[in-house]
């Protein structure tokens, strides 16, 4: 099996109702009988989500999450084949909004928390994620 992991970003459709709760607790259980992994940071506007598994797997769920109605706008930002996973304990960590800790990590490695995701490296964005899920524990 080929260990892929892929990386998008999506404005949230203000006119779709979300139950971020709901949402997790689905993702969790579907990913886990597919092996899948990853994270995904909501900061009430905006999704940032990493995937990772089988490539077949990681490509089915971007194909279904694409065609989500509580998503506008997705931009792939990266889709590569890895050694390993960033996000091995989680089926789907959940890290939501931006306070003053979740700042503080952006301002690590960007001059701003208004991060342009089509003019930022992804690997930094990877790196603000992984400080997130170790420092800030979010939602297993």
């Amino acid at each position: 099996m080929n260990l892929t992991r892929l990386v998008y970003y999506s404005q949230r459709n203000p006119s779709e109702k979300l139950d971020c709760q709901t949402l997790i607790e689905t993702c969790q259980t579907n990913n886990a009988r597919q092996n899948l992994t990853g994270i995904l940071h909501y900061n009430g506007d905006h999704f940032l989500q990493v995937l990772e598994g089988g490539r077949v797997e990681v490509s089915a769920l971007y194909h279904r999450i694409s065609r989500d109605s509580r998503h506008a706008n997705i931009i792939l930002l990266s889709c590569a084949d890895v050694r390993e996973r960033m996000f091995s304990k989680w089926s789907m960590g959940l890290h939501q909004g931006m306070d003053e800790r979740t700042r503080e990590i952006y301002l690590r490695y960007f001059s701003t928390d208004n991060v342009n995701p089509e003019t930022v490296n992804v690997d930094s964005l990877l790196d603000v994620l992984q400080d997130i899920a170790i420092e800030l524990a979010p939602t297993r």
